[in-house]
């Protein structure tokens, strides 16, 4: 009852606040973000109790006081927010990279190739199938798209859409103290189908951007992917390299400077064309497998630093959610949900099939892959952003809307497979992150 109060008191505070002013300049950014700080937190709070993610919370929050619904945040007030969108999605991509310790993967290495390669790669193509047949269905986004058109962007919502949840894995992995082979398998294939969907979307993009504009550069396209993916790396072991150097000879403060860099490489990055994803993500397996530092305690400081961001994250992203438009779109949403749910079935148990893995693995390790969060709502924002003129707001209320399905039910599936699986308490203590969204 109390959260729900104070929810009401904020939104009362936000509306009386409006009514004075419209300022879209620093106080009404400081105004937006205070608001949807708040909001969510509360909002959060309220659907925790009725068993539901709380970043389930967070989305419906924006979605309530974004301009579709109550007005609270205009469109204007979240355009000037686009930091934090950067620096969350840099957040994300890091913690990500942290959590992959490639010694602890070698014995599952087969599975997880074979993983990635029929579950994740096969869901990009089936998704994007799925999308092309559904074209009638989805005026907003193919209405004026030539044929060939067509296919680039079937490919670039299906490999975004691919997208999977490390952090709502390692949330439900420590939540239930679960250790075994099931365990490990499942953190590590999303992590790795994580950076093979940022590196297959950065292809995709250019190409995209290409066959959009309507002129085709095969060398300059190829010379542009080459750089971001390359160069991405290569910045993102010196990103790496420097957190560890601050780890080991200062320690204090280690969280906030780690969040600082994220807060810079989202600024400086897009500025000299270098992917944010990648540029962190290489810097996260730099820092938890080469580097000397230890990662893990950075990730547990972590955590207070961060939330903030990804309250304020998290409910912009639910602010552009035109519900009206996704309702209609329902349908197209429940087959994509479906399609991408048993296209990581059929992969996975194909690929388990092949690599010899435990009976346990075979069954429950393609739920992992389910799960959605900040990556795939990151992936939205990319797409809106560089394509808004064209299939961009579309495809962001379709992939939105399926991050939203996923996002209510895949936890609790993901708790009960973890529980009958037979993993679960028999870990002592959680050293997963427990980030948990």
């Amino acid at each position: 009852m109390i959260p729900l109060i104070l929810l009401l008191a904020v939104g009362g505070l936000m509306q009386a606040a409006r009514s004075f002013t419209t300022d879209t300049s620093l106080a009404g950014t400081e105004l937006a973000f205070g608001f949807l700080l708040l909001s969510a937190y509360f909002t959060a709070k309220i659907v925790n109790r009725f068993g539901l993610p709380k970043l389930t919370g967070y989305l419906i929050s924006g979605v309530l006081t974004g301009e579709f619904v109550m007005g609270f945040v205009s469109h204007e007030m979240t355009d000037t927010l686009k930091v934090v969108s950067d620096t969350a999605t840099a957040i994300l991509a890091l913690e990500a990279g942290a959590e992959l310790q490639l010694k602890a993967i070698r014995p599952v290495m087969k599975t997880l190739r074979g993983i990635t390669l029929f579950a994740v790669i096969g869901s990009m193509v089936a998704i994007a199938s799925a999308l092309f047949i559904m074209r009638p269905w989805l005026p907003d986004v193919f209405g004026k798209l030539e044929f060939t058109t067509s296919i680039v962007v079937c490919l670039a919502i299906g490999v975004a859409l691919s997208a999977q949840s490390p952090a709502v894995v390692m949330a439900m992995l420590s939540e239930t103290r679960a250790e075994g082979p099931l365990s490990r398998t499942m953190l590590a294939s999303v992590v790795v189908a994580d950076l093979t969907v940022i590196t297959v979307f950065s292809i995709v993009l250019a190409i995209t951007g290409a066959v959009i504009g309507g002129n085709i550069d095969v060398t300059g396209t190829a010379l542009e992917v080459g750089w971001e993916l390359l160069g991405s790396m290569v910045f993102g072991v010196m990103i790496g390299a420097l957190i560890g150097r601050y780890l080991i000879h200062v320690k204090n403060g280690a969280a906030l400077f780690a969040l600082m860099v994220c807060v810079v490489v989202a600024e400086i990055a897009p500025r000299v064309h270098l992917d944010v994803l990648i540029v962190l993500l290489a810097g996260g397996i730099y820092l938890r497998n080469f580097s000397k530092a230890d990662a893990t305690q950075l990730l547990h400081k972590f955590e207070t630093a961060q939330l903030p961001v990804f309250l304020v994250f998290f409910a912009l992203a639910g602010s552009h959610l035109n519900i009206y438009k996704l309702w209609a779109s329902i349908i197209p949403v429940a087959i994509i949900a479906m399609t991408r749910a048993g296209s990581f079935f059929l992969g996975s148990r194909l690929a388990c099939k092949i690599s010899g893995a435990e009976p346990v693995v075979a069954k429950y390790a393609w739920f992992g892959l389910v799960p959605q969060a900040g990556l795939a709502l990151a992936l939205a924002n990319v797409l809106r952003n560089n394509f808004a003129d064209s299939f961009g707001n579309g495809a962001a209320i379709i992939l939105l809307g399926v991050v939203g399905f996923n996002e209510c039910i895949a936890p609790v599936i993901l708790r009960i497979m973890l529980m009958r699986s037979g993993e679960a308490g028999k870990k002592a203590g959680a050293d997963f992150a427990t980030g948990g969204h």
